[in-house]
């Protein structure tokens, strides 16, 4: 089954169990409010395709949109949730609908470690990392809650602080798709510190200005940009490539 038609059979699965339609997400316009949508379909769409003609880096780059598009969304059933919680039937529905989500996003990255260890028979594959999704997650988000202070930005430019991080997060992707080691291990101690510096210019432009509304969207930013900086999973991942490269250099 297509991973498309996964996420079909959740949303019929949803609504047989709840008796609902399933939970879609609004945003305000001029012309009133409208139902938005979660973005999941048109990239699971990209997820089948590179499946579908076993491309790694493709691949790789789908399930971090995945992650980008699939954490709003399932923020927003987690509130939905919350006003089922006496109902355990509805409950359950939204349980059920949320889990399935991430049973997609590991079984499709799995595919992609088959990818990577049949084009690269002898090497050890390179767990999926979902930095790319997360940190381009991060500046959607930090854009949204900005968009009230948009003189404040322009002066600052502050999303463009984290364009750096951004740039070694896609850097990263590519190469661990094609299994390279050393150039995926130097794009996350780059991605690391130029999180780093990111937090700390935002840091400073939170103290140069003075609009307290202001200062606690930039704050929400700087602080997800200084998480990246010492996030164990990356950490974990550093470490995880150099004993892969060790490996590799040893057994050639």
């Amino acid at each position: 089954m297509s991973y498309v038609a996964r996420w079909e059979q959740l949303k019929k699965d949803f609504e047989k169990a709840s008796g609902l339609n399933r939970p879609k997400q609004t945003k305000d316009t001029i012309v009133g409010t409208i139902q938005k949508a979660s973005g999941i379909t048109p990239v699971l769409k990209e997820v089948d395709a590179a499946i579908a003609k076993k491309q790694r880096t493709p691949l790789a780059q789908a399930l971090n949109k995945f992650f980008a598009v699939r954490g709003p969304y399932v923020t927003f059933l987690q509130n939905e949730m919350k006003q089922y919680l006496d109902d355990l039937e509805m409950a359950t529905a939204f349980k059920d609908l949320m889990v399935g989500l991430g049973k997609i996003d590991v079984d499709a990255a799995a595919e992609l470690k088959k990818f990577q260890e049949a084009k690269s028979p002898g090497k050890v594959a390179i767990e999926f990392l979902q930095i790319e999704g997360d940190v381009k997650g991060t500046v959607a988000a930090a854009k949204k809650d900005l968009a009230p202070f948009a003189a404040i930005e322009k002066k600052h430019k502050i999303l463009a602080k984290a364009d750096a991080a951004v740039k070694d997060a896609e850097k990263y992707t590519k190469a661990a798709a094609k299994t390279e080691y050393k150039n995926a291990r130097e794009a996350l101690v780059s991605f690391k510190a130029n999180s780093k510096k990111c937090a700390e210019d935002v840091a400073k432009i939170i103290s140069a200005e003075n609009d307290a509304n202001f200062k606690k969207a930039a704050q929400k930013f700087h602080d997800a940009m200084k998480a990246f900086s010492v996030v164990q999973r990356v950490d974990g991942q550093i470490k995880k490539l150099q004993e892969a490269e060790a490996a590799a250099v040893a057994g050639a």
